[in-house]
């Protein structure tokens, strides 16, 4: 240790070192030895001490935990939380790591960085401070392309001033239209606002509009982008004859962006996690169909939580308010369950594993119960009375198995047929202990419930459903008995998947009960269900191959007919939305021809068939630039969003063909090719 101190340069005060069993401890004054140091000298000095401490965590020896820096918690604007595997009596699993909270956000740095040992000495964290501006807002507006950070995430435009990027607020009076429309909806992400305290900086932003930082401003675009897009999908005109939909929704969203880059949104900072994930879901929403880009997205965002400690509980830090670290746990929450939910939907393992994280489930409580300057949280409400939370505790314990369940998807490992039935038995525990208000009833049963809290027990049920589905989906093609269970839970699933489709489409055309959502559906359920009609098609395409005993009975046969016609006209219905229900239309009539031995030729695709348009006033209520309209982000024929158009293109009669010679040979069924989703077959 005296090597390490000596390295370092000469200590203003000796340390002692004479008793064994005593602290050592660092301190020395930097700017009295250096003045005027230059930023290269710094560097220099600090990689020769990332150096020095990897040449100490490789010779340190576990007989010597005592070793411990010493910090002073009041120095500086930012408050330090000291590793506590260094602490005696804590064991390294323990470890906590280094919470560093400043007034623009927090950052976190585990205790294996040697960054951690760095902000324990008090010198050079002196220096650092003293010498550098941490406020996310004032560097990035005079270092706005900050030359650490990677061209091809900031992007290389010119910096644009916040005066700029304002000018495409709405007034007031549309803006506060959107805002309500976004905050009344039955988003789930709604969870990650604590209403209040977003009023309140919501009457501030209108009092001091360029007071307020990139990454909140950025916030406000993304919520106007996600309420335009509500408006779109429920084929409404947008309020005050705005300007023309896809317009609007295209200026909204360019400037959320723009403002993440002028935040510098790859650095910690107060709502950048926050913002930057608001913004995925903005691209989510372009399209029904599964996007790649997204979970790239989501990955930045994940990656920038953990870096600003999300995925450790506030508990371990007691300079985080009680408002603040539940809203990180709710946060966390939210991140976990897209990260699993769209990883799989484009076919990539989850990048957050359960052994990373110890964040626990936000409270059950309501956003009135606390508020920012609360000192302590109120008991967590009955699980049994509905809050905006509730869903997302149960949705958890759900997710729980699911995550796991894709785990094996991806693995190239055998899993036992035991653990297959252990995680199918924790599945059915996870969904009965959810509150009885979030369990699937007929809507003979809902009438008089909440329309988004019945599209909550859809999406609840529809998440099990696939769970089982995919869990079980590498044994339907077994002709041992032995995994004729696993056969029966997964046709059973997609059966009832595929119900559940028919009911929601129901009930979402004019006069049903589920109208005034009707564009509940988003690529996260259309990938159920062409994953549900894809499992029946192989089914029925395969029965032929099972001895008598193991085939279908004429009523299960007759059952799946029924199913697959009726996802025939919805697909058919809603294909125009997306190019993957185009493919799904397309194999389910090749299926169908089969079953009833006709030809594709013979069975109508009426691909030509009008759809109704959207009848939207065009003329805008807030100008609109020359430069902006034309921009190819603000044209019609530009960079539009799918989700924000009618797709015109329909699989040709020659790739229908190819298709037809898959189902040909089921057990080489190319799943990809089919539905233009990349699910992988854990055959």
């Amino acid at each position: 240790m005296s090597d390490f101190v000596n390295n370092l340069g000469p200590p203003v005060a000796e340390s002692s070192t004479s008793a064994p069993k005593k602290r050592t401890r660092v301190q020395f004054s930097w700017k009295a030895q250096h003045g005027s140091t230059s930023p290269s000298l710094v560097q220099d000095r600090l990689q020769h001490l990332e150096n020095l401490v990897m040449s100490m965590a490789q010779k340190q020896k576990p007989e010597n935990p005592e070793i411990e820096f010493n910090v002073d918690p009041t120095g500086g604007h930012a408050n330090y939380a000291t590793p506590s595997s260094v602490r005696e009596g804590v064991s390294p699993s323990q470890d906590t790591g280094t919470m560093v909270v400043k007034d623009e956000g927090t950052s976190y740095i585990d205790s294996a960085n040697w960054r951690a040992i760095l902000e324990e000495i008090n010198g050079v964290k002196e220096y650092i401070d003293e010498n550098e501006d941490n406020s996310d807002d004032e560097a990035t507006e005079t270092h706005p392309l900050d030359k650490s950070s990677p061209a091809l995430l900031l992007g290389s435009g010119k910096p644009i001033p916040k005066e700029e990027l304002l000018v495409d607020i709405p007034p007031r009076s549309i803006t506060d239209r959107l805002v309500s429309r976004f905050l009344k909806t039955s988003e789930p992400l709604l969870v990650m606002l604590h209403i209040p305290t977003f009023y309140n900086e919501y009457e501030q932003f209108w009092r001091t509009p360029h007071e307020m930082s990139y990454s909140w401003i950025s916030m406000l675009y993304s919520i106007v982008t996600l309420s335009v897009s509500m408006y779109h999908r429920g084929q409404e005109p947008l309020p005050l004859n705005m300007a023309d939909t896809m317009i609007t929704w295209n200026i909204f969203r360019k400037r959320a962006a723009q403002c993440l880059v002028q935040a510098n949104y790859i650095h910690p900072g107060r709502y950048k996690c926050e913002a930057l994930f608001l913004y995925s879901m903005c691209e989510f929403y372009r399209s029904q169909d599964a996007q790649v880009g997204v979970s790239y997205l989501h990955g930045i965002a994940v990656r920038l939580a953990m870096r600003m400690g999300y995925h450790r509980d506030a508990r371990h830090y007691p300079m985080l308010s009680a408002w603040e670290g539940e809203m990180r746990r709710r946060f966390w929450a939210l991140l976990c369950q897209l990260d699993t939910l769209v990883s799989f939907q484009v076919g990539l393992p989850r990048t957050i594993q359960p052994w990373q994280y110890d964040t626990e489930l936000p409270s059950n409580l309501l956003d009135t119960d606390f508020h920012k300057d609360s000192l302590h949280l109120p008991p967590s409400r009955p699980v049994e009375q509905r809050t905006a939370c509730s869903y997302t505790n149960g949705k958890a314990q759900i997710m729980k198995v699911f995550g796991q369940i894709t785990d094996l998807a991806y693995s190239r490992e055998h899993t036992p047929y035991e653990e297959i039935l252990e995680i199918d038995r924790r599945l059915v525990a996870a969904k009965d202990g959810l509150p009885s208000f979030l369990r699937i009833r007929p809507m003979t049963q809902s009438l008089a419930d909440p329309t988004e809290l019945v599209l909550r027990r859809y999406t609840m049920d529809l998440l099990y459903l696939k769970s089982r589905a995919v869990l079980h989906r590498r044994y339907i093609a077994e002709n041992d008995g032995k995994y004729s269970y696993s056969r029966t839970v997964c046709l059973n699933a997609a059966k009832e998947t595929l119900r559940h489709g028919a009911d929601i489409w129901t009930e979402s055309m004019p006069g049903g009960q589920l109208y005034t959502e009707r564009y509940f559906i988003n690529s996260l359920q259309n990938t159920d269900f062409l994953l549900s009609a894809m499992i029946l098609c192989l089914e029925l395409s395969q029965d032929d191959q099972r001895g008598t005993a193991a085939r279908l009975s004429a009523q299960e046969r007759a059952d799946f007919l029924l199913l697959l016609e009726t996802s025939h006209r919805v697909f058919k219905d809603s294909r125009r939305r997306s190019v993957d229900t185009q493919r799904a239309f397309a194999a389910l009539t090749i299926m169908l021809g089969r079953v009833k031995g006709s030809s594709v030729q013979n069975v109508s695709m009426d691909t030509d068939q009008p759809t109704p348009q959207m009848n939207i006033p065009s003329q805008p209520v807030f100008p609109v630039s020359m430069d902006q309209q034309q921009d190819p982000m603000y044209s019609a024929v530009g960079d539009m969003p799918p989700a924000m158009y009618n797709p015109t293109s329909t699989p040709s009669y020659s790739s229908l063909g190819v298709i037809e010679d898959m189902f040909n040979s089921p057990a080489s069924l190319d799943w990809v090719s089919i539905l233009g989703l990349t699910l992988r077959s854990a055959d």
